[in-house]
């Protein structure tokens, strides 16, 4: 186990640490239709029944999406070491963040921010985010939102992270420039005239009773 980057990583934020045990009831994210259902009918309850399955599924993969690839983005920023595990177990239940374990990590090293954005797609983007968007594609939420969820999550670490630590503010926006121009999320996001970043879907959010459209969502703005 990396012991120095993880450190590292937690130390930005509570979304980018990774806990020794994710306790009882536990699910592998390789496992995805169950985690999917575990951690939806926790979200489910939450919302009520004006949620429907897109959006309550959509919420979920966002989620999930968020705490897995947090820790790696941190501690690759942070020390310019990827951790890369063979396996992921999450909570499904509780409130985001929500417990999650990693077992057999390694290590990539990754000094520039186009080598994050690579150890990112080939570590993880691929081989573990893949299949659990794939899982939730399957039951109700087109690709192209599920994808657009991946970067909104990344962005939102990036941001963590900036504010964490400012001296990373310029990496991180380099990672994001990277991830954004080439590799699976090629294309999914961008930055407006003023500055902020947009994705170029919708996580659907904005469709349960009272919601608005989130600060990086298409319907606020696209890209320039």
């Amino acid at each position: 186990m990396p012991v120095a980057a993880l450190a590292a990583a937690a130390r930005l934020g509570a979304f980018c640490a990774v806990d020794e045990d994710a306790g009882p009831g536990a699910v592998d994210l390789a496992d995805a239709d169950r985690l999917l259902d575990a951690r939806a009918a926790v979200v489910s309850a939450v919302l009520g029944p004006a949620a429907g399955a897109r959006e309550v599924h959509s919420l979920v993969h966002l989620g999930v999406a968020a705490r897995v690839l947090s820790p790696a983005l941190g501690a690759a920023l942070a020390t310019g070491v990827l951790p890369v595990p063979a396996s992921v177990v999450l909570q499904p239940a509780g409130s985001n963040p929500v417990p999650m374990a990693w077992s057999g990590v390694r290590t990539v090293a990754v000094p520039a921010p186009e080598d994050v954005a690579a150890g990112l797609a080939a570590h993880w983007l691929t081989p573990l985010v893949g299949p659990w968007t794939a899982a939730v594609a399957a039951r109700s939420v087109s690709t192209r939102v599920l994808t657009g969820n991946v970067v909104s999550a990344l962005h939102g670490t990036a941001v963590v992270v900036a504010g964490a630590r400012p001296d990373l503010a310029t990496r991180t926006r380099a990672v994001l420039d990277a991830l954004l121009a080439a590799g699976p999320l090629a294309g999914t996001g961008g930055w407006r005239q003023g500055g902020g970043f947009a994705r170029r879907s919708c996580c659907l959010l904005h469709r349960l009773p009272g919601a608005l459209p989130c600060a990086d969502c298409v319907l606020v703005g696209l890209p320039a």
